[in-house]
């Protein structure tokens, strides 16, 4: 990839990070996240640096996926914007002062069908888009009027979502929350069922931003999840998944970050392995390193992968004959030393022998004997 024009709309020449990016932002975004987004504010003040994905990958020890997967988050809620050149290929990141959001997130803005000539997007001020925004159908969340929220609640539905979303946050609405919520019903399409539910988790999950919420409902339209069942469905699947694989790996109480949530994603929808497969080599990189190593068990679960393994009794085939066959070589290995040794000593003992160490004479006996006794 390119190198990429990193710039913003404000420049203080040195690194400052608001107390709205840390009170209503940073908490709510994975941390990994953070890093990334933290180390773009740096980059900003570093002369003559040329900034690219891999370099920022590598920095962090990210993959290129990780930091655009984190671009796009910060995107969505407004603190960076993307721009693309007329080959749809990621030409510039701007990062967008935090005290200015209004002003940026009030925009109304859908990923157009096509994208926008550089020629167009540089008389316009629009960027041009990638097919990575092409495909994507969530738009930006719109700062709605006064008269365009009263004619929202004259919707019966709308307002039992309002009054259902005030019970459960226990709080009148603020501003930012009745846009979001609306966001979610007018822009997302999300039924009112959905959007409860999505609040009742979240809150009992411990998350009662609605900057979180916000998130997961993003990801959902991502997904292309529309009801209950659906959303259900997936959460249990992936909670349930990445509980266990945390106990295996003794992980207290934090959120994995994106690069551990792929190997998951790798090990039980790309290699298709139930969890007591994944929870084994859990267990056994637990007892090789004494850490929770996702890259460790990686190599355990590949290996088990392109031997074919479907069961732990494939595993312990496998064990047993790596252990024969450690065996073997451990005793033909013996064996061929041993023998070494033996010649080894051998040779030195027929050096060391004073009796043999002098040119051997040939006698005839019988003729001696005669000579001795006169004959």
């Amino acid at each position: 990839m390119a190198d990429i024009m990193l710039h913003t709309s404000t420049n203080t020449g040195f690194t400052c990070i608001s107390n709205t990016f840390i009170d209503d932002y940073m908490k709510d975004a994975n941390g990994e996240y953070v890093k990334i987004y933290l180390y773009l504010l740096r980059c900003l003040n570093r002369e003559d640096f040329d900034f690219s994905i891999s370099q920022l990958a590598d920095c962090l020890d990210h993959t290129e996926k990780d930091v655009m997967r984190a671009f796009t988050y910060w995107e969505k809620v407004g603190l960076l914007r993307l721009e693309y050149s007329a080959d749809n290929e990621l030409s510039g990141i701007c990062l967008v002062d935090v005290n200015d959001m209004h002003s940026f997130t009030s925009v109304n803005y859908t990923a157009p069908t096509t994208a926008a000539p550089a020629s167009v997007a540089a008389a316009t001020g629009a960027p041009a888009v990638s097919d990575k925004a092409i495909n994507n159908t969530v738009p930006f969340r719109p700062s709605y009027s006064s008269d365009q929220l009263d004619a929202f609640k004259e919707n019966d539905e709308v307002s039992d979502l309002i009054f259902a979303t005030q019970t459960y946050f226990k709080r009148p609405l603020s501003v930012t929350d009745m846009n979001t919520l609306l966001f979610w019903y007018d822009s997302l399409h999300m039924s009112v069922d959905l959007i409860q539910y999505l609040i009742e988790t979240s809150i009992d999950e411990g998350h009662s931003s609605i900057h979180y919420m916000d998130t997961v409902a993003r990801n959902w339209a991502d997904d292309g999840i529309t009801t209950v069942a659906e959303a259900i469905k997936s959460s249990s699947a992936h909670t349930n998944a990445a509980y266990t694989i945390k106990r295996a790996l003794g992980i207290g109480n934090r959120d994995l970050v994106d690069s551990e949530l792929n190997y998951i994603d790798k090990w039980v929808n790309v290699y298709n392995f139930s969890l007591d497969i994944i929870t084994e080599a859990c267990e056994r990189t637990i007892t090789q390193t004494n850490k929770p190593s996702f890259k460790y068990a990686d190599t355990i679960i590949t290996s088990w992968h392109n031997s074919g393994v479907k069961s732990l009794d494939d595993i312990a085939k496998l064990d047993s004959e790596f252990t024969k066959a450690s065996v073997a070589k451990l005793s033909s290995a013996n064996r061929a030393k041993a023998a070494q040794a033996n010649n080894a000593t051998a040779a030195r003992a027929k050096a060391n022998n004073k009796f043999h160490n002098f040119s051997q004479r040939d006698y005839d006996f019988e003729a001696l004997e005669k000579k001795l006794l006169g004959h």
